[in-house]
């Protein structure tokens, strides 16, 4: 069974791990890692980009398997059983996992408000939170204002994120704040985000949409 080393440590961006599979598909070459260091997009989250070695790689989750399996599209195949050393990218991996933390947050603040969760989009200049607006239209203004300052104060606080098991679901959770089933990657705590704030409010065809900006330290 593969080992998602990202779901353990969002900070360990290396491995030294072992080949245990390799092909090519539509996709072109693929390999598969022992040990596996990259966050495949998923879940709203972009994927990881890196290197095997000195070779560019890209996750993507293995189709048609029971199990969670994520192979390495690459320029070249190498051998079932080659040691490698797997890195990913340190900065990109920080912005998503900062990306992903502030949008569980923001999440949590509007469902506070009354409001059921539809979808997130966590990636990078597009980053929002959507939600069923109701029948009736909210205050724009008063909710992001009481959605923002929450958010902030809540940073300020430094409020501690962890990841818990249900079962076979891996939940993350925010000190004072909801439990989401998640299998993303995120920061520790909130003190490592930094220049947030909500960049749009609006509600367009039912849908509440909460665009938001945030950086890690």
């Amino acid at each position: 069974m593969q080992r998602h080393i990202y779901l353990e440590d969002t900070y360990r961006f290396t491995v030294t791990t072992q080949v245990v599979d390799a092909g090519t598909g539509e996709l072109g070459s693929w390999l598969t890692l022992r040990d596996n260091v990259f966050h495949p997009q998923g879940g709203g989250q972009p994927g990881d980009v890196g290197t095997v070695g000195d070779m560019a790689v890209r996750p993507f989750k293995a189709p048609g398997t029971d199990t969670h399996v994520v192979r390495l599209s690459c320029e070249r195949l190498l051998e079932v059983g080659d040691e490698v050393t797997s890195s990913v990218d340190p900065e990109v991996r920080r912005r998503h996992a900062a990306l992903h933390t502030c949008g569980h947050v923001v999440d949590g603040f509007v469902r506070e408000l009354g409001f059921r969760h539809r979808v997130s989009n966590h990636f990078p200049g597009q980053a929002r939170i959507e939600f069923d607006a109701g029948a009736d239209k909210p205050d724009l203004e008063q909710l992001a204002r009481t959605v923002e300052e929450r958010t902030l104060r809540a940073i300020e606080d430094d409020r501690k994120v962890y990841a818990s098991e249900s079962g076979d679901l891996r939940l993350i959770g925010i000190d004072g704040l909801h439990e989401d089933p998640c299998g993303g990657t995120h920061v520790s705590s909130l003190g490592q985000l930094t220049g947030f704030s909500l960049r749009s409010v609006k509600v367009k065809g039912g849908v509440l949409k909460v665009g938001y900006v945030v950086e890690h330290v």
